[in-house]
């Protein structure tokens, strides 16, 4: 098996990254990630319904941050 190069790896990382950040078709990608995006984000709004701010350690490409964040607007 030949091991892929560092272009190589940053194109697919690139090409994923687009993929995942559109929080309409990444969540999309498994049959119950829509369900389970609403229930954590709702779960979450009802801990903390005063949230303005999140960090995000870097697991992913932010939805359930940006789906939280973007709900007050």
């Amino acid at each position: 098996m030949k091991k892929s190069t560092l272009e190589e790896i940053e194109q697919r990382f690139d090409a994923d990254v687009e993929r995942f950040s559109d929080l309409n078709t990444s969540q999309a990608n498994t049959l119950d990630a829509v369900f389970n995006m609403e229930l954590i984000t709702d779960g979450i709004q009802k801990v903390y319904p005063n949230l303005k701010n999140i960090l995000d350690i870097g697991c992913g490409a932010g939805n359930y941050a940006i789906k939280n964040l973007n709900e007050d607007q």
